[in-house]
């Protein structure tokens, strides 16, 4: 896994994968990480199929929102935390027996929201959906 977080910040973000047992039924593995820029694989599995046979549009959309929240996370201090206060997403292709990665990059870091777009990706290539998303920042006590 390629990664060019400061060690301290990819090691916490690895532990939130880790940590997250939502994460852990759907599989999810990071790619690739630097501040901003989040890449998570979601591998392809049967339990993820709804009736007619597509990965649920609801795996996808987690998949994006767990990688949109981890590229907000990565550019957070020390004593911030954040957490999703809207997203939206445009299904633009069924996704049927592949794997599928997401790519989320922070499009805006203000005080006291950061806003966050992901794709997700067939591993050819194959654009599946695009998202938006939006984050409070939150300041913590400490």
């Amino acid at each position: 896994m390629e990664t060019t977080l400061a060690e301290p910040v990819y090691e916490s973000l690895q532990h939130r994968v880790m940590q997250s047992p939502f994460a852990e039924v759907l599989g999810l593995e990071p790619v690739e990480a630097k501040t901003g820029q989040v890449m998570l694989r979601m591998p392809f599995s049967e339990s993820l199929l709804q009736s007619l046979g597509r990965v649920h549009g609801g795996a996808l959309f987690s998949l994006a929102d767990h990688a949109s929240g981890w590229a907000a996370y990565s550019t957070l201090d020390q004593h911030e935390r954040c957490a999703t206060l809207e997203m939206k997403i445009n299904y633009i292709a069924a996704l049927h027996n592949e794997d599928c990665i997401a790519e989320a990059r922070v499009i805006h870091r203000g005080r006291t929201s950061i806003v966050v777009e992901a794709e997700i990706k067939t591993p050819a290539g194959r654009l599946v959906a695009k998202t938006l998303a939006t984050f409070i920042v939150l300041k913590s006590a400490e």
